[in-house]
């Protein structure tokens, strides 16, 4: 359904633009995706169509955390205000009500696109940084109204916690996954340990620019109160299967190694937490699990899914580890001097 044109028109004033400033762009799903260049600064305009399923409370929330770290110096793509002061915009059109938000454009490349070789120690060093100065930054972090307060991962949807798929899944993975909760539920929710996290923190929510060594994350749709180690293992869990054919293990091994040392620069990290980290993989593996193996078709399955689902549920059933690795011994060389 094409976007009525006084709509873009109206929506772009907001902006202090024209219609024809914007330049269509892809990527947006159900939304209407535009480039645009504020203040001399490239931006991305998303306009979300009617009859949606959007909570734009839920939505505000979500701006409202990203606006405090961009504040902060975070390295995330920032939302902007509208001329209104506004960071999201609603436009009506008769009795249908298009939403409006605009974010900064982030420099690089999408992060699931480089081949290995491309990555460097200095890289996922500086991933490291970046995902502690968000850890680091969470920790003050306070809504500016209790409406606006992210629910707990545990009340959220996302792939540790996939709620509608969880509902009827198969009696064995609900009887794994207890007992990895068991395990995970009588953990301390320290402020130093657990917070205003993304959770949905894999290789296709964030941009790489290799030449400046810079890292900035965006999509903080599912982000909610947990254990700031949730994102950690979801980039080990994802480096793994992005990079399935590369020898995995010493790669994630690797990978973790330069991660931990950039992480611990910016936060504090105790080996208790990274001794945690099979239970929290275990978590996600089943999480992701049970949204994918209902329609799982090897024929028609994207690269991905099948690299991660063959011989999965075997491995589920049989309570087998993830991933075999010395994680503390990866602990203690990530605090040694590079």
């Amino acid at each position: 359904m094409p976007l009525p044109q006084q709509v873009l028109e109206a929506i772009a004033r907001l902006y202090g633009v024209t219609a024809a400033q914007l330049q269509p762009a892809t990527g947006g799903h159900f939304a209407y995706v535009y480039e645009l260049r504020l203040n001399q600064r490239a931006c991305i305009l998303k306009i979300i169509p009617p009859n949606t399923d959007v909570d734009v409370r839920a939505m505000r929330a979500v701006l409202e955390w990203l606006a405090f770290l961009a504040e902060a110096g975070g390295p995330v793509v920032p939302p902007v205000f509208s001329q209104q002061g506004n960071l999201i915009e609603a436009m009506a059109d008769g009795e249908q009500v298009y939403i409006a938000v605009v974010f900064e454009k982030a420099p690089g490349m999408l992060a699931e696109g480089m081949a290995p070789e491309a990555w460097s120690d200095a890289l996922f060093e500086a991933l490291g940084r970046t995902v502690g100065a968000c850890h680091r930054i969470a920790q003050d972090y306070n809504p500016s109204k209790a409406e606006f307060r992210r629910p707990e991962w545990s009340a959220g949807s996302s792939c540790f916690n996939p709620h509608e798929e969880l509902e009827d899944a198969d009696p064995i993975l609900l009887e794994r996954r207890a007992q990895t909760l068991e395990r995970i539920a009588v953990l301390p929710k320290e402020r130093v340990s657990y917070g205003l996290a993304h959770l949905d923190l894999h290789f296709g929510n964030f941009f790489v620019d290799a030449e400046a060594q810079r890292i900035v994350l965006f999509d903080f749709d599912d982000c909610a109160y947990g254990w700031y180690l949730m994102d950690i293992t979801m980039l080990l869990f994802d480096i793994l299967v992005v990079y399935n054919g590369h020898e995995p293990l010493s790669f994630g091994a690797h990978f973790l190694e330069q991660f931990l040392r950039g992480y611990r620069s910016q936060m504090p990290l105790d080996s208790f937490w990274v001794s945690q980290l099979p239970h929290f993989i275990k978590l996600l593996e089943i999480g992701v699990y049970a949204m994918l193996y209902r329609d799982y078709d090897p024929a028609t399955a994207d690269e991905w899914v099948s690299k991660f689902m063959p011989g999965r549920r075997e491995r589920i059933e049989q309570a087998l580890p993830y991933v075999d690795l010395d994680f503390m011994a990866i602990y203690q060389a990530s605090g040694r001097s590079s």
